[in-house]
């Protein structure tokens, strides 16, 4: 008899267990879909820009298949039928406004061979000159040997007045998106990059380019792009609520993001940001691809920002961050992405590095 209670009680512990997690997993499940943003909620703030959605940021360029930041690798994207061409803004000694992520020139140039007392210097303490005389693209075919390519020694830098020449002269007429890199180190560039885009025609108006070439972009299997000659032609961004203010300010008609990293999110709370965002006039956010919970996506577009995720390179990562109601991301691999999108179809990225002498 005792036998049998211990063992209708051991029975009746293991159902109330199971019973248990069935309820946790069912609101679990609850919570997810309620918790979540719709996979298009914020397409309707995408058309009031009229920025194409879900948006294909290509990352310092195609830097996946060509070294980041030059030449290659932005026209690499542009062909590809990005939406937009993304550059990190750094500013020379000499006030000549780059594409540059990093603080030191130190991993993608030769500047331990030409200038090895200075290996570990700030980029702003190099002219535009000195810059010259570095090696911009071998770097890559060290790191990444399956994707080198001899002509992709000596590469170099890319200038923001070049970068947008590189937009306008493809296939393609994509959009730039346009970071101030450490803005606090560089004071008064916001006004600096908006000069630029005045003289090259780009700002207040969009410039007047000629239609992309669709019997090339079919042949590249990419899609047609004219992202530069509508409203949204130009994105800025910035991690520096102070940049991000002074560009709100001097250009209210473009859109501006707000980027937010993990270490900004653990600090203030991912809500601080975008209520801040939010006060500043910011039209979206670019979290961390890490913050691609869907709640936080969900409190994004209930305060009308879009939401633009970086740095996103597998297909399951942009599918998820899609089902979790994210509006673009930033990747290394612009192809794969307007693939997984359904932008194209397969784009032949050999034939694209083949026809631009790559």
């Amino acid at each position: 008899m005792e036998f049998r209670d211990h063992i209708i009680s051991r029975m009746l512990r293991m159902v109330a267990g199971i019973l248990g997690i069935a309820l946790l997993l069912l609101l679990l499940t609850f919570a997810f879909f309620y918790l979540k943003s719709p996979p298009d909620a914020g397409e309707p703030i995408a058309e009031a820009w009229q920025i194409p959605y879900p948006t294909v940021v290509a990352h310092r360029g195609a830097s996946w298949v060509a070294p980041e930041s030059t030449a290659p690798a932005y026209e690499l994207a542009r062909d590809m039928g990005a939406h937009y061409l993304e550059a990190n803004l750094q500013r020379t000694r000499d006030g000549v406004v780059v594409a540059f992520h990093d603080r030191t020139l130190a991993r993608t140039t030769s500047v331990e061979e030409v200038f090895p007392e200075r290996a570990n210097d700030p980029f702003e303490t190099f002219t535009h000159d000195e810059l010259m005389e570095l090696d911009h693209g071998s770097w890559f075919n060290v790191a990444f040997p399956g994707r080198a390519r001899d002509s992709y020694e000596g590469l170099a830098p890319v200038t923001l007045e070049e970068l947008i020449t590189i937009a306008e002269e493809g296939s393609n007429n994509p959009g730039l998106y346009l970071e101030t890199k450490d803005a606090e180190r560089y004071p008064g560039i916001e006004e600096d990059i908006l000069e630029i885009l005045r003289n090259a025609g780009w700002y207040p108006d969009p410039p007047t380019l000629d239609a992309p070439d669709a019997a090339l972009n079919e042949r590249f299997g990419a899609s047609s792009v004219d992202v530069a000659s509508g409203p949204a032609r130009i994105i800025v961004q910035s991690f520096s609520a102070s940049s991000v203010d002074s560009l709100v300010t001097l250009i209210p008609d473009l859109p501006v993001v707000y980027l937010i990293s993990r270490r900004m999110a653990d600090a203030d709370g991912f809500r601080f940001h975008l209520d801040r965002a939010v006060e500043m006039g910011a039209a979206g956010v670019g979290p961390d691809g890490h913050l691609g919970f869907p709640w936080h996506t969900r409190q994004a577009h209930a305060r009308d920002l879009l939401v633009h995720h970086y740095t996103i390179n597998e297909p399951w990562q942009m599918r998820l961050l899609r089902r979790f109601g994210g509006d673009g991301i930033f990747t290394d691999r612009p192809a794969v992405a307007l693939e997984t999108y359904g932008w194209a179809d397969q784009v032949d990225v050999d034939a694209i590095l083949d026809q631009r002498g790559y």
